[in-house]
């Protein structure tokens, strides 16, 4: 049996780079850096790709690096560009993203722009009746724009002769509104980073624009007009494909796509995205590691727990690896820290030759230091203590043994960026 483990060790430390998956940089979208394909270092831990230089201007004639968005993408174009006045003017080159409504009853059209570091709409609201009144229904448009669940919140009351403009919003966020001749506009510009929960890893933003028309006095209709659709960021969708290309993964193998808090040296969330036999960390750049396995099926799950005295959320990969008529399985752990994955441990949790299985239980518990990993031996299926001659695996947490005298099990915790390991005794039997 000892040969099977010190080969599937040996395949380890060929794919792995020592006690870790192996780890690979390509760059980021349009990005110039060159490929680096070097073998991972001693620590295993990820490298990191950085996204390129803005996309250049499109064929099509578009000047001053504007370029189309499509679908529900802005456009790119630079916001600094932009005069937050309520006029149409700056848009006039632009896409119209979303539309709603018809132009003799109230009609909504939509445009936006994206540059990384801002978001701006302008809405072009038709509508023959503009109805401001003291002590009644108006007019009105309201929008919400949210990264989490804290949206950013702005509502226009748009000015005509009967009543100047009111408009509630944050301090950071500008807007403005004008009467147009066949109703009015709204324009709004929200800093990236004044949106709550924002980070580099944000793919998209989820938006609520109502335009409510008070048209009830005149027999109009008064339904409001809304328009609810998520908000993609090019660059991120670009990074997300240029991650899936580079690892030569489809958007249908992608088993788990969250995010995350989990870097503790980052402010906001990462996203975790792991399909086939990677797991990848985008932030404004991507970082992944290839887990030794010989094919998808072979990782049977990845997922979060929380450890520590602060639930630091830690990815966890459970991988099977077989060989010479026997298998195992690894629970391999990783946290992430300026965008990097960072090993943390691997730990056997199965070992199976023919029908003779040694097997370990696992779950997450409190204790007084915060969170811990439980792992503790269960009873073995035909191994005895004289049948087992194996030689503790050294390229992780060699399986507890159930016949083990000393401990029943054993704890992990995190304590920084390291584990912390602490026995379990095992209980002394009544008399």
């Amino acid at each position: 049996m000892y040969p099977m483990w010190r080969s599937i060790a040996l395949a380890c430390v060929l794919a792995c780079g020592g006690t870790s998956p192996k780890t690979t940089t390509a760059t980021g979208p349009n990005g110039q850096d060159p490929v680096d394909r070097s073998e991972p270092t001693s620590s295993g831990g990820s490298t990191t790709v950085k996204p390129g230089d803005p996309p250049p201007p499109t064929s099509g004639g578009e000047s001053g690096g504007r370029v189309q968005g499509s679908g529900n993408r802005c456009d790119t174009i630079p916001t600094a560009d932009l005069s937050i006045d309520g006029l149409l003017d700056d848009w006039k080159d632009s896409r119209i993203v979303a539309r709603i409504g018809s132009p003799n009853d109230g009609a909504i059209e939509m445009h936006c722009a994206w540059d990384g570091t801002a978001i701006a709409f302008a809405f072009d609201i038709k509508d023959d009746r503009l109805i401001r009144v003291k002590g009644g229904a108006e007019d009105k448009v309201t929008f919400s724009l949210a990264a989490g669940t804290k949206p950013v919140s702005v509502v226009v009351f748009p000015g005509n002769s009967m009543a100047k403009a009111k408009i509630t919003k944050p301090g950071k966020v500008e807007a403005a509104d004008s009467l147009q001749p066949k109703g009015f506009s709204v324009e709004i510009m929200v800093p990236a980073a004044a949106i709550p929960d924002f980070s580099p890893s944000t793919p998209q933003f989820a938006l609520d624009a109502v335009f409510h028309d008070s048209d009830a006095a005149t027999g109009g209709d008064t339904t409001p007009l809304a328009i609810k659709q998520p908000i993609e960021l090019g660059d991120r969708k670009d990074l997300l494909d240029d991650f899936l290309s580079t690892v030569k993964l489809r958007r249908t193998d992608i088993k788990v796509d969250q995010l995350v808090d989990l870097d503790p040296d980052r402010k906001g969330k990462e996203r975790i995205v792991a399909g086939g036999t990677v797991i990848g960390i985008l932030t404004d750049q991507f970082a992944y590691v290839s887990l030794p396995a010989a094919s998808p099926a072979d990782v049977k799950k990845v997922e979060l727990i929380a450890l520590g005295p602060k639930n630091q959320q830690i990815i966890t990969a459970l991988v099977r690896q077989t060989g010479n008529g026997g298998a195992r399985e690894l629970l391999m752990m990783w946290t992430v820290w300026s965008g990097q994955l960072q090993p943390l441990v691997n730990i056997e949790v199965k070992k199976e030759l023919g029908a003779n299985v040694l097997e370990v239980s696992y779950t997450v518990t409190k204790a007084k230091k915060g969170s811990e990993l439980v792992v503790e031996a269960k009873p073995a299926v035909g191994f005895t203590p004289d049948s087992w001659n194996e030689v503790p695996a050294g390229d992780s947490d060699p399986i507890l043994l159930p016949w083990d005298d000393a401990k029943s099990g054993i704890a992990y915790t995190l304590k920084g960026a390291e584990v912390e390991r602490r026995d379990i005794p095992k209980k002394k039997k009544k008399r």
